[in-house]
């Protein structure tokens, strides 16, 4: 009966820090640049003017290696969308808000 108390206060602070982490506007790395872009063209991995599908799959290669310094990290590290160094839950949440949102080309 202890823990049955306290779930709720676990699952609150869950549900706050993700609600924090998808207010982050940060931006993320434009690849093979060194300069900055939002995160709804950050998330744009293929640069198609679309965070779909396809992005996802990049995404998830590069969520698989986690460090942006790790020698199996593919395409730069570019879902490291919150440029923290890391392709995390973080830069998930921030993909997810871009997922399916019509985009300009970056340029």
């Amino acid at each position: 009966m202890k823990n049955r108390n306290r779930t709720p206060k676990v699952l609150a602070a869950v549900i706050v820090s993700f609600a924090a982490a998808a207010s982050i506007g940060a931006p993320g790395p434009q690849r093979g640049t060194g300069t900055w872009i939002e995160p709804a063209d950050a998330a744009d991995l293929d640069f198609d003017g679309l965070v779909d599908d396809a992005d996802f799959v990049l995404f998830s290669l590069q969520y698989d290696a986690l460090e942006c310094n790790a020698p199996n990290m593919p395409d730069e590290c570019s879902a490291d969308i919150n440029h923290d160094g890391q392709v995390d839950d973080a830069d998930f949440v921030i993909f997810v808000r871009e997922y399916n949102r019509i985009l300009p080309a970056v340029s």
